[in-house]
């Protein structure tokens, strides 16, 4: 247990943009197949080796309010085992696997998430979000005129959505939340404004 602060504190607006549920919504939900996406801590790892020789690992995954396995065997065990790391923050992708009524995950996909700015107290921070398609120079040129016209307390993330990932971006700029969303919104469009977490 952690007495004074828990090391997921102020990374909640990191996690839900790389997750489709909770590990407690998950579990609580009935599901038993398909594939889902979590966010959390990765909480300890087990390296196993099959009969075959070949390595694997369960990882326990956590999130403010509750843990589940994630299995990663052999063929996707070489591609992620660099980020199987005590502490590390992940998103991971996989296969709901229902083993007598106890869930795990099956993981096939695995990225690592950047929450030191969440690290830092301040405002929350204001979430953007574009395709990969649409980031250009002047996109990019676009975005850093509107910002500098909102200076504020709240720090951007701005989240690159890509065709096998979403990749976030931890802008330098601090803006101000309440009056920059309709200057995003006018230039960008509505689903760019992903507002405050």
């Amino acid at each position: 247990m952690y007495v004074s602060a828990h090391p997921l504190d102020g990374t909640e607006h990191i996690l839900a943009a790389h997750r489709d549920t909770t590990i407690p919504d998950l579990l609580a939900s009935g599901r038993t197949e398909g594939t889902v996406r979590l966010a959390g801590l990765i909480t300890s790892v087990q390296n196993k080796v099959t009969k075959q020789g070949n390595a694997w690992a369960i990882v326990n995954l956590a999130d403010r309010d509750g843990t589940i396995e994630i299995l990663f065997f052999p063929a996707v065990y070489q591609l992620v085992l660099g980020a199987l790391v005590e502490d590390s923050v992940i998103s991971v992708q996989g296969r709901i696997n229902d083993r007598d009524g106890s869930l795990s995950i099956f993981g096939q996909e695995l990225q690592v998430l950047d929450v030191t700015a969440a690290e830092r107290s301040g405002a929350a921070p204001v979430q953007l979000e574009f395709p990969y398609h649409r980031v250009n120079e002047r996109m990019v040129g676009e975005l850093k005129r509107i910002m500098g016209s909102h200076p504020g307390e709240s720090p951007v993330h701005l989240l690159v959505r890509g065709p096998r990932k979403t990749t976030v971006y931890l802008l330098g700029s601090m803006v101000n939340a309440a009056t920059i969303a309709s200057d995003i919104k006018g230039s960008f469009g509505q689903d760019t404004w992903h507002g405050v977490s």
